[in-house]
């Protein structure tokens, strides 16, 4: 065999095993250097020492799939590139937790950014290999993702990511310390409600605020910066109805977004607050330009 045929199969063999533009994803903090907390920085410590999708929980936990919500058997070791994928999103995830609620404070396109899991750019930009693990851990339960559509924008909703138990298993950090933060978190944070007159809250009613908060936020993200010219539409269209139909419009979106016992828990006023909010929001968007309109 001559040399040029060595190469081509050597080269060959390199493409066949590393099909990935990023084989060796690692999380880089987008505010380096950032003060975090103590326990924060224990999460993230652990989740890089510890190589989560190589856990024994990944050989003993049916997998469920989120379309069916059949259970899928336990299967063989993982493709290496999904591991260290999972590896990665992990340790972003751990330090973007927040420590009350259980929520992850970014959305899977920053988390795949941040872990060098993204390829391509603009509207050619592809997350789907941060996604596919992300979809990995929720089959295994490790994490509980909210999808939700918007009807007002005629969108998606980032979806919310909420960590369980088995996340912390899996990062090899004792649950109880974690538990212990999160209760006193919340105590320092039902003294400053008491401090301003407001009643103390549960954690159920923390994560209620921290879920209204995220669609705000993604709501108001998506119309300053992404599919502004389709959202402007559809709120002009919006706002060609009556006042009160529009209302309802919007309220009939918003109750799709919540449980039966969220939408208990936030009670009438709340609902009508966020009612109020996203009409006058679409409001001054039917109306505004461009964003890059000087």
């Amino acid at each position: 065999m001559d040399n040029r045929s060595t190469i081509q199969q050597a080269t060959s063999a390199r493409s066949r095993g590393c099909y990935v533009s990023n084989p060796f994803p690692s999380y880089q903090p987008p505010k380096a250097g950032a003060n975090k907390p103590a326990l924060i920085r224990a999460l993230v410590t652990a989740a890089r020492e510890n190589q989560p999708a190589r856990h024994e929980a990944w050989y003993t936990t049916p997998r469920v799939q989120q379309k069916t919500g059949l259970t899928r058997p336990v299967f063989k070791r993982m493709n290496e590139h999904r591991a260290r994928a999972i590896n990665a999103l992990m340790v972003a995830m751990s330090d973007r937790l927040n420590i009350v609620t259980g929520k992850v404070e970014a959305s899977v396109e920053q988390l795949s950014d941040w872990c060098g899991l993204s390829t391509g750019s603009g509207d050619k930009k592809s997350i789907s290999r941060a996604s596919r693990a992300i979809t990995t851990l929720e089959e295994l339960g490790a994490l509980a993702c909210e999808r939700a559509w918007d009807e007002a924008s005629r969108s998606h909703i980032p979806k919310i990511i909420w960590v369980t138990e088995l996340f912390f298993v899996l990062i090899g950090y004792e649950l109880g310390k974690y538990q212990a933060a999160q209760n006193q978190q919340l105590a320092w944070m039902n003294q400053g409600l008491i401090k301003q007159g407001e009643t103390p809250i549960t954690l159920t009613e923390a994560r209620r605020r921290a879920k209204e908060q995220h669609i705000k936020r993604a709501f108001e993200h998506r119309a300053r910066h992404h599919a502004f010219k389709q959202q402007r539409r559809q709120a002009q269209k919006l706002l060609q109805m009556e006042r009160q139909q529009a209302r309802t419009e919007i309220l009939n979106g918003l109750i799709k977004m919540y449980s039966k016992d969220e939408l208990e828990a936030m009670g009438h006023l709340a609902l009508k607050r966020q009612v109020d909010q996203r009409y006058h929001a679409l409001r001054k968007l039917a109306t505004s330009a461009p964003p890059d309109t000087p």
